[in-house]
């Protein structure tokens, strides 16, 4: 999913459901056959602009989801372009920006090397194997968000609910 497409706007929903869920059920996910990974929104948010008239607002330093600018950003009808995610499965925890419009991941931050790294070469196959799980676990994140978005009573269930968050 590297271009924008006709469905860019999901991304951009995912993030803000993120957000969402982190603020009123906590941070565990339950990724399904045994797995959980924890989240947490890191310290960079960007919103995108309500018209091609206006510029993003971007928010830096401390932790920028518990700040009045993003939720006043929310409440204006602006959509999280863009956040830093910490994530957790067990021992292993990743940072990474993700760009909700093109669901691609940047600035992917790797744990340590483990001390079995004795070459050069394995330490690559371990960056690698890191490289594969941070994106296997926010792909199943997104795939949580979508069976949640596309159940047929969202809109009045679940998405009444975020909405109502979004206001306050």
């Amino acid at each position: 999913m590297s271009d924008r497409g006709d469905h860019a706007f999901l991304g951009e929903e995912f993030l803000t459901w993120l957000w969402y869920r982190l603020e009123t059920v906590g941070g565990d996910f339950d990724i399904g056959e045994g797995r959980h990974v924890a989240v947490a929104m890191d310290d960079f948010l960007a919103f995108a602009p309500r018209d091609d008239d206006e510029t993003e607002q971007t928010l830096r330093k401390g932790t920028p989801t518990h700040s009045q600018e993003a939720r006043a950003a929310l409440r204006n009808g602006r959509r999280l372009r863009k956040a830093k995610l910490v994530v957790a499965e067990g021992p292993m925890q990743f940072g990474a920006t993700l760009d909700g419009t093109t669901m691609c991941l940047s600035g992917i931050k790797l744990p340590d090397d483990s001390e079995d790294c004795e070459s050069a070469r394995d330490r690559n196959v371990e960056r690698a194997a890191g490289f594969f799980l941070v994106h296997e676990l926010v792909g199943h994140l997104y795939t949580g968000f979508l069976q949640d978005r596309l159940r047929p009573d969202y809109a009045r269930t679940a998405g009444e609910r975020q909405a109502q968050w979004m206001a306050g």
